[in-house]
């Protein structure tokens, strides 16, 4: 049985990251590129992991995976050059 307040949790997360990445790519003219359509979403399960943990999904077209994998690459180095 899965815990309601994981299920919750994993939902909220998708909200806000969906909304986060709306908001990097309004505040870097990357809006009209591509239709607005949910970015990121809840599933219940995964194949990879416990049953137990709900899972948060991305689903990106291929410019903006590159994007934000440089994004998080960026942050990355950033946070390790000091």
């Amino acid at each position: 049985m899965r815990d309601p307040e994981l299920v919750s949790c994993a939902q909220r997360a998708a909200a806000d990251l969906g909304q986060a990445w709306a908001m990097w790519r309004a505040t870097h003219g990357r809006n009209g590129r591509t239709s607005p359509e949910a970015v990121a979403s809840y599933v219940a399960h995964s194949i990879d992991h416990p049953w137990g943990r709900p899972r948060v999904v991305l689903g990106l077209d291929a410019e903006d995976a590159k994007e934000l994998t440089a994004l998080l690459k960026g942050a990355r180095a950033a946070q390790h050059s000091w």
